[in-house]
Parts: structure tokens; C-alpha cells; sequence
């Protein structure tokens, strides 16, 4: 098994236009790429400091894999 954490940013406006999917064998590898994404970002580190995202965990059968065309 291995998890998707969804994490939509709130617009001051309360309309969400930003989505972010970090992918993970654990929720907890899920968790720490949301924070090492937080961290450099300048968008969506202020956001996730202050609270303004939704998040949803999920159990996902596999890990998804990129094929270049």
C-alpha cells in the first residue's frame, strides 16, 4: 500500500486555486514532503504556517509512475 496527501491552498477569498499531491509508502513520508515543499515555497509555506490548507489523506494501492512519451 502507500498514501496520497491532497492539500488544497485557501485563497484569502476562500476559493481554493492551488492544489498540491505528495505521494508516499507512509503518511508520514507524505507529511514530511508537504514540509520540505512548504519550506521553499514562497506561496504555499506562508499558507501551510498559517493554517489555510485542506488536507485529505488517502490509501492508494501503488505509488504512480511517470512513462516519458
Amino acid at each position: 500500500m502507500a498514501y496520497s496527501l491532497t492539500v488544497d491552498k485557501l485563497e484569502d477569498d476562500g476559493t481554493i486555486r492551488t492544489r498540491h499531491i505528495f505521494y508516499g509508502d507512509t503518511e508520514e513520508e507524505c507529511q514530511e514532503l508537504r514540509d520540505a515543499h512548504g519550506a521553499g515555497c514562497e506561496a504555499f509555506g506562508p499558507a501551510l504556517d498559517r493554517g489555510r490548507v485542506i488536507e485529505q489523506t488517502e490509501e492508494i494501492d501503488e505509488l504512480p509512475e511517470w512513462e516519458p512519451e
